[in-house]
């Protein structure tokens, strides 16, 4: 039988080198130890594979890449020119990893440069041995190397790709008796944990012991170990006295207690509140054998709690929440907080009354370090901030402009001196919700106090239409949020935030209780290396819950009121009415202010808070 793709073989080949991405030039001279070529030699690149579905703890890869080379070796006329291999990938649930897409993509090219290739493997199951539905059937690998004259050669099995039969025959041969070996494997798992066994999965906390039995055979079994011990005990002192698991992981990080590595080569991190739940809700630590979550006998190793103990801290445990919806945001992979400088990262949290979901960003310093020193950053709307960013994003846009006034909407704040009929003015324009008023007026203010601030900014919106024409969309988009989410306004989040990440590289961000600062990285222009500009502004909480149109349909539904949102929101009662609130028109919460219950709990008394927003 003729080889699957074989064609026309070349005289001269010019392999590329798999590590270093050297080139040498290969004749057949200089396989058979120099002097004149041998024009009826021919000279074959060859490619090998190897592969592993677990992790390779025996060296199995070595050894199919050795055998791969013996057989080379024996073969005339052939040049290794590349070794690829995969670890952890299944070729019977899955297809195999990145390491067979290359191989097969260098084989294939040399195919196309010389005329044909060989791509080697210990057996026809290393590349694949699925059932052609949830995983590569071998039969595909043949008809690939059929359509681009490759030839695919096995040590172990060397008829399977000589014929489209075979390679159907043998394929399903393996995968039955990879189904028929998984199946054995899990039923001995399953027998040996009803025997209380040690299955090879190791706690922290425990070690392996290895001992040897009467007859001289070699058995492992799970002991305490005495290095981990004391951090394996706190953890379950605290949580039997009711600690919670945030609280936990604080106390081990003030210690100095790191955890054990999860995988081999990795290094110890501190203590998290996920990390502590896992070791609180995991039965092998009352002594108890578990498979697939199913504890199915007592183990025969030394436990730190006993089965009692383990049913009440499990009963304990809040159950686990449904996913939420994964809400998009407009800052994905940019926000970055401004404290610490570690990612924020945003988060979609419970879902409101009116159907909506609480979405904010928060940085990972803060949500998951337990620690004394962890990042202080506080947890910040994302409602809020991106209506700010939108805001703000024209002078953002500019890298060497750096601005330290507050910004509401598309206009310039007018500073606090200005006389009481313009501040009027101001007032009902927000009041009455009429953006264009509120533009109009404050160009008004700003073209009467300063002339030569209005005309700059004049010339610089003449000077780039195109940062106008940029802007315009997420003004848009901005617009519809306010009136609620829906999906076209979700999708076109997404769209906004790729465009934002081709601009910059990074958004900083930071919350205290009186200010929030933005501070925007641009990308190089053009692909150079030139120093990345940077832009600044920064917005008072105050001002902006006072006069930003955003913020009437933004306020409070989202998070605690902090003092001085609170002492805004009592002195724009007094700018609207004319005189300071009472308790009991404060009673119940409206959009704009708290209810009375959170004024006092933060001020204690009432004419406290008034006296504090001078009033």
């Amino acid at each position: 039988m003729c080889p699957v793709g074989s064609g026309t073989l070349m005289r001269m080949v010019r392999p590329v080198s798999t590590a270093a991405g050297e080139q040498a030039p290969l004749s057949p001279a200089a396989i058979h130890g120099g002097g004149a070529p041998r024009e009826d030699v021919q000279v074959i690149a060859c490619v090998i594979y190897a592969a592993k579905s677990t992790e390779d703890k025996r060296g199995s890869i070595p050894d199919q890449v050795d055998d791969c080379r013996g057989a080379i070796a024996r073969e005339p006329g052939r040049r290794i020119v590349g070794e690829y291999t995969d670890e952890a990938f299944s070729a019977f649930t899955g297809n195999r990893g990145p390491g067979l897409v290359e191989a097969m993509d260098r084989v294939a090219e040399l195919a196309t440069e010389q005329g044909t290739a060989e791509l080697w493997a210990q057996h026809s199951d290393r590349l694949a041995r699925g059932d052609g539905r949830s995983a590569r059937h071998a039969v595909e690998i043949a008809l690939w190397a059929l359509k681009r004259d490759v030839r695919v050669r096995t040590v172990q099995d060397p008829d399977t790709f000589r014929d489209l039969l075979y390679a159907v025959v043998t394929g399903q041969r393996n995968h039955e008796d990879s189904r028929r070996r998984g199946a054995t494997i899990a039923a001995g798992r399953r027998r040996a944990a009803a025997r209380g066994d040690y299955l090879g999965y190791k706690p922290d906390g425990y070690r392996a012991q290895v001992q040897l039995d009467e007859s001289g055979a070699v058995s492992k079994r799970l002991v305490i170990d005495p290095d981990r011990q004391p951090v394996i005990e706190t953890v379950f002192r605290l949580a039997l006295r009711g600690r919670g698991s945030g609280v936990i992981a604080r106390a081990l990080n003030d210690a100095g207690w790191l955890t054990k590595p999860l995988f081999r080569n990795s290094q110890p991190l501190p203590w998290t509140g996920q990390r502590v739940r896992e070791i609180v809700k995991n039965p092998r630590y009352a002594g108890l054998s578990v498979v697939k979550s199913e504890v199915v006998a007592s183990g025969h190793w030394p436990a730190y709690i006993t089965p009692e103990e383990h049913g009440r801290l499990k009963a304990r445990m809040r159950p686990t929440r449904p996913p939420l919806r994964r809400e998009p945001y407009l800052l994905t992979r940019l926000a970055r907080c401004g404290l610490c400088g570690g990612p924020s990262v945003a988060r979609t949290q419970w879902q409101r009354k009116d159907g909506t979901f609480n979405r904010t960003y928060a940085c990972t310093g803060h949500t998951q370090g337990r620690h004394a020193g962890r990042c202080t950053a506080t947890i910040i709307p994302a409602d809020m901030i991106e209506a700010m960013f939108v805001a703000s994003l024209g002078l953002l846009l500019d890298g060497a402009h750096e601005a330290s006034e507050p910004h509401a909407g598309k206009a310039v704040i007018p500073p606090p001196s200005i006389s009481e009929v313009d501040r009027r003015r101001v007032i009902d324009a927000v009041l009455a919700g009429d953006e264009r008023r509120l533009e109009a007026t404050l160009a008004d203010l700003l073209q009467r106090r300063a002339p030569e601030v209005a005309l700059l900014q004049r010339r610089e919106l003449a000077r780039d239409p195109r940062r106008v024409e940029l802007v315009r969309p997420f003004e848009s988009w901005a617009e519809q949020e306010q009136l609620g989410r829906t999906e076209a306004t979700r999708k076109q989040a997404r769209a906004l935030n790729r465009v934002l990440r081709t601009l910059f590289s990074s958004v900083l961000i930071a919350m205290d209780e009186t200010r929030v600062r933005i501070e925007t990285v641009r990308r190089p222009q053009g692909g150079g290396a030139e120093a990345k500009s940077r832009a600044q502004v920064s917005f008072g909480l105050q001002d902006w819950m006072r006069l930003a149109p955003q913020a009437r349909l933004l306020r409070r539904r989202y998070g605690p009121w902090r003092d001085a949102e609170i002492l805004g929101a009592l002195q724009a009662w007094h700018d609207t009415h004319g005189r300071s609130p009472t308790r009991r028109e404060w009673r119940a919460a409206e959009i704009d202010h708290p209810c009375t219950q959170t004024v006092l709990s933060h001020f204690k008394i009432w004419d406290e808070a008034l006296r504090r927003a001078s009033l």
